[in-house]
């Protein structure tokens, strides 16, 4: 499915999820570990930090197909945007009011100018033009956003140019 129908889809509630409950570190950990080798054929430092209790079992209510997306746009944006020699660090935590998986990934890459932020989540927007000549359609963070609000999640992004960038999205957990 292309990026533009699926967007479109997802913006007009005509997309069907297949949700399911799942563990929190499962699903993180089986995500983390899907991407590692293409971390490191970019010559790139990946590291996951689990800041939350391993006693506890938590569970998300999710389409972990979609959520797998969620995460490689992010990803694929980070290890695009980083140089060889840099850092990718996952850091996940638990919230608890509201109860919600955080997952933020922060790379070492060229970050994103305060003008720019507010924007990225739009639909076919493209950062600067130092960062747009890296391809992509612009599509993946808005497919991204959309995703996570379905969820009841949401995604947010900090960063400073020429000081990396943190794209960070919230999911609602469920204790057992």
């Amino acid at each position: 499915m292309t990026d533009l129908y699926q967007l479109s889809r997802l913006e007009t509630k005509q997309f069907h999820f297949q949700l399911a409950p799942t563990s929190c570190g499962t699903m993180v950990r089986q995500l983390f570990a899907k991407y590692e080798l293409d971390a490191a054929n970019a010559g790139i430092t990946y590291t996951l930090d689990m800041a939350h209790s391993e006693g506890e079992e938590l569970l998300l209510t999710v389409d972990t197909d979609r959520i797998e997306q969620v995460y490689a746009n992010i990803l694929y944006n980070a290890i695009k945007f980083s140089t060889r020699g840099g850092f990718i660090d996952v850091h996940v935590a638990i919230k608890d009011e509201p109860s919600e998986l955080v997952i933020r990934v922060t790379d070492t890459g060229v970050g994103i100018s305060d003008e720019d932020l507010p924007h990225i989540f739009e639909r076919f927007y493209k950062v600067s033009k130092s960062r747009s000549t890296s391809g992509g359609s612009g599509l993946g963070l808005a497919i991204a956003k959309e995703i996570v609000q379905y969820h009841g999640g949401q995604i947010w992004a900090e960063s400073r140019l020429g000081k990396g960038c943190s794209i960070s999205f919230s999911l609602p957990v469920h204790r057992i």
